[in-house]
């Protein structure tokens, strides 16, 4: 038999059909995973460094960067946060491993960025204005991490649906 001569009809046959069938089926019930973990510990150790990082910019802004809220007495603060930081990147990372997108762990890396760039901030003459976009930006990196944890921990608390 030539190919040529072969109809539409014939390439799917009932039994092809019946596989195709099982095939979309069985993917219904394979859970895939899309988010990542929600672990207390980073929950808890962000609200800490959270209230911390905004004491340390009032600090700062209440001492117009001199005595208590100069640079030098501030180097600890900087090393601990970033310490800190990247200890909830290794943590992140292991609760979204194999997922395709990360976003708790690319947002505790930008936040070790934002912690570099306020160190050197605060080496340079002091400026209130710059300290409060500081802040800002320190609130809307905190206030996406907390989003994103409270959309896990809600996630947790929902019934599978296929009990």
């Amino acid at each position: 038999m030539k190919l040529t001569n072969l109809k539409s009809e014939t390439l799917i046959t009932p039994l092809s059909l019946f596989f195709v069938v099982v095939l979309l089926l069985s993917g219904c019930a394979v859970k895939v995973k899309l988010v990542g973990q929600y672990d207390d510990i980073v929950d808890k150790s962000v609200h800490q460094l959270q209230s911390r990082t905004t004491a340390h910019i009032k600090q700062i802004m209440d001492n117009g960067g001199q005595g208590e809220g100069s640079y030098d007495n501030s180097k600890q603060f900087y090393s601990d946060a970033r310490g800190e930081v990247q200890a909830l990147v290794i943590r992140s990372e292991a609760l979204e491993e194999g997922l395709k997108k990360t976003p708790l762990t690319d947002n505790f890396e930008a936040l070790v960025e934002q912690y570099n760039d306020l160190e050197t901030l605060h080496q340079t003459p002091y400026s209130r204005d710059v300290m409060e976009k500081a802040q800002e930006a320190f609130d809307q990196s905190y206030r996406a991490i907390v989003k994103h944890l409270v959309y896990l921990k809600w996630n947790q608390e929902q019934p599978d649906s296929k009990e």
